[in-house]
């Protein structure tokens, strides 16, 4: 078999990243990666699943950059960036791969947290041409003030403008999933809110502890109301509900850039039903 030209090998491996790590595409991704493939990495289990799955446990914020593509015979060389990775800093990335039958089998890499400004000793940074915006620390006290319009929209939403709160609180491409793989955008999320106070006029969501681990932060919420509409299919019965709630947030910035959220609607209902 002929040898793949350079530049045809380069935007093969640039697109199997950028299926993969970004778009994060897992049935097209497995056209790009061997059933074979072979991993030399110290932070990815062995083969295409451990791949996979490591990249299906990442934030969804998650982003591949790249800086440089080199080929050489069938080898690539990338030196790129791994962003919003779930760590305080980004990940600057030199990864090999082995291309083979226009598909990668094999890899190897080096990985090392993108040094600030006052870190770099020879003053330039690590990857493109300017160094990364330094972000305040995120303790408790932040993550308060950063959730905080997110709740306020969920007390009485009928009183509030859902719209701006949620705007204040979130990026725009927020994603709010119940389930891991199903999502509502912010706008979507924004119209639910918004029909829950219809449902429950009189709907509080409080804050009951705040815990912080680099760039996540955990809620556990509490939600009352009395609906005097239907309620997840739930026809009002005059009666009030009291219910826990889990929120794990990613923070990117000084704004939300995504939640995973557990409520205990089944116990709410079955509160209104007795």
């Amino acid at each position: 078999m002929s040898q793949a030209r350079p530049d045809s090998i380069k935007s093969l491996v640039l697109e199997a990243f950028d299926v993969l790590f970004n778009q994060r595409d897992y049935v097209a991704a497995e056209r790009y990666w061997s059933p074979d493939y072979i991993q030399h990495s110290a932070h990815i289990p062995p083969g295409r699943d451990g791949l996979f799955n490591l990249v299906r446990a990442a934030p969804p914020e998650l982003r591949y950059e790249n800086h440089m593509a080199v080929a050489d015979g069938d080898y690539v060389l990338l030196h790129g960036r791994f962003i919003n990775n779930g760590r305080p800093r980004a990940w600057v990335a030199g990864d090999v791969v082995r291309v083979a039958n226009g598909v990668l089998v094999e890899h190897w890499d080096t990985l090392q947290d993108e040094a600030t400004r006052d870190e770099s000793k020879s003053g330039l940074p690590m990857f493109g041409d300017r160094f990364p915006t330094a972000q305040p620390e995120l303790t408790v006290e932040r993550a308060n003030e950063i959730v905080a319009p997110l709740y306020e929209a969920l007390n009485q939403p009928r009183k509030k403008d859902v719209h701006a709160l949620l705007a204040q609180a979130c990026h725009a491409d927020y994603r709010s999933y119940s389930t891991n793989d199903e999502w509502l955008s912010r706008e979507a999320l924004c119209d639910m809110f918004i029909q829950m106070g219809e449902s429950v006029p009189d709907l509080a969501w409080s804050i009951e502890d705040v815990m912080v681990s680099g760039d996540r932060v955990i809620v556990r919420g509490e939600a009352t109301g009395t609906p005097v509409g239907e309620l997840f299919g739930a026809r009002p019965t005059g009666k009030s509900f009291n219910t826990m709630s889990i929120d794990v947030f990613t923070v990117r910035g000084d704004k939300l850039a995504s939640a995973y959220h557990v409520e205990n609607w089944v116990g709410a209902i079955q509160q209104l039903q007795r």
